[in-house]
This record gives C-alpha cells, sequence and structure tokens, in this order.
C-alpha cells in the first residue's frame, strides 16, 4: 500500500470514527419522551371499583374461562386464559364476575383521555394502555417523568384506578418498563441508562416475553 493510499484510508477511517461516536452521543442523549401508560389488572379493578366489597379479595372476571384476574388472585397463581376449573382449584376462594363491558369501555376512554390533556400523540393501542409521546409538552408541564406521575395521581384521584407508566425512548423499552413498573408503579429509563436497566432481574424477565428506577404508590 502506498502512502497516499495509507493516508487516504486513514482519512477515511478517522471521519467513520467520528461519525460513528457523533451516532453514540446521539442515542445517549436521545431524550426518554416516550410514556406507556397501562391500567392494572383493568377489568378486575374495574369490578373492585364498582363492588367496594371486593376489594382487597381475590377476584375473576368471566366464568368458564377467566378474562381477567386481580392481583391479589394473582398471587395464587391465577391469570387471563385460564379455566375457571384450574383457577378455583388454584384459589379455592375466588370470586367469579360476569363483567360490566360497557364501565370497562366508558374508564377506559376516560384513562386515555387524560393522556390527551397533555399531548396529542397519544396511540391507544387497547382498551387500558396506550402510548404518548409528550416531546412537545415538557416546556409546559414539566419532565416525562413529572407528567406521567402526575397522569397516575389524575387517574386514580379523577377514575379511582391504577395504572403503571413507563417512560423511555422507545416504545418498545417504554412497554417493558410499564411492564417492570407494575403493580401501580412508574418506571424512568434514563437516556444512557437502557443497558444497565436490562442488567437488572426486572428488566431481563420482561424482554423474552415480548439506569431506570421505580416509584411505588
Amino acid at each position: 500500500m502506498g502512502q497516499s493510499t495509507a493516508r487516504y484510508k486513514a482519512i477515511i477511517d478517522s471521519r467513520e470514527q467520528k461519525r460513528t461516536n457523533r451516532e453514540h452521543i446521539r442515542e445517549d442523549t436521545m431524550p426518554a419522551t416516550i410514556l406507556h401508560a397501562d391500567l392494572d389488572a383493568f377489568y378486575a379493578s374495574v369490578e373492585q371499583l364498582l363492588n367496594p366489597d371486593l376489594r382487597g379479595k381475590p377476584i375473576a372476571v368471566g366464568g368458564g374461562v377467566v378474562l381477567a384476574a386481580s392481583y391479589e388472585a394473582k398471587a395464587f397463581g391465577v391469570h387471563g386464559g385460564m379455566s375457571g376449573r384450574k383457577a378455583r382449584e388454584l384459589c379455592p376462594q375466588i370470586i367469579f364476575t360476569g363483567g360490566n363491558f360497557a364501565e370497562y369501555q366508558r374508564l377506559g376512554d376516560a384513562a386515555i383521555a387524560v393522556l390527551h390533556d397533555f399531548t396529542p400523540a397519544v396511540e391507544r393501542i387497547s382498551i387500558d394502555e396506550a402510548f404518548a409521546d409528550v416531546a412537545g409538552c415538557t416546556h409546559l408541564f414539566g419532565s416525562p417523568e413529572a407528567i406521567a406521575a402526575t397522569i397516575r395521581r389524575r387517574v386514580r384521584e379523577e377514575l379511582g384506578l391504577p395504572i403503571s407508566v413507563g417512560v423511555a425512548g422507545t416504545k418498545q423499552l417504554a412497554k417493558i418498563a410499564s411492564q417492570v413498573a407494575k403493580p401501580d408503579g412508574l418506571v424512568h429509563v434514563a437516556p444512557g441508562t437502557e443497558m444497565d436497566f436490562f442488567a437488572r432481574p426486572a428488566g431481563r424477565a420482561h424482554v423474552g416475553r415480548r439506569s431506570g428506577h421505580r416509584t411505588q404508590a
């Protein structure tokens, strides 16, 4: 290789390294402005809201098949999709309810409306969960984490329901963070801490199913 060719290669390598460094800087400083909000054990939580006698008790929505289970029932291993017979074997004291689907829709809509009070960039993906990009409203409502905390407080105070929120730089990571936050919590994965988050047992456990900190209400 001639000297001119070697110098040219060195220049190209240097430029490539600078470009790579700039990309790493952009990734590390990318603001975590994506929220994933997910109502906790939604159907079961609504049933406990409508009937205070069910609060603190293991309940399941459904009959022959469990559509949803309260966290009290989940503690016995009951989960959605399980047969009612198996649920009763695991938790003999479980209480089954028939479901109030009109109320589920009404309260799900009301929870999503809270997100719209902060940003129009809301993507609803089911009756009880949605993404929200708050990049354009932090100058009005504070940091993404502060917005998430306010959303949780309002849903609890206005609707009487628990909701978990994950805050991160991407939708996928925000969704994982909200699952780690459950039940009734908030997890913020700050820029540059993604690998630390996944190194933690809770983060690793949720990667296959589909630095942060947790705030438990």
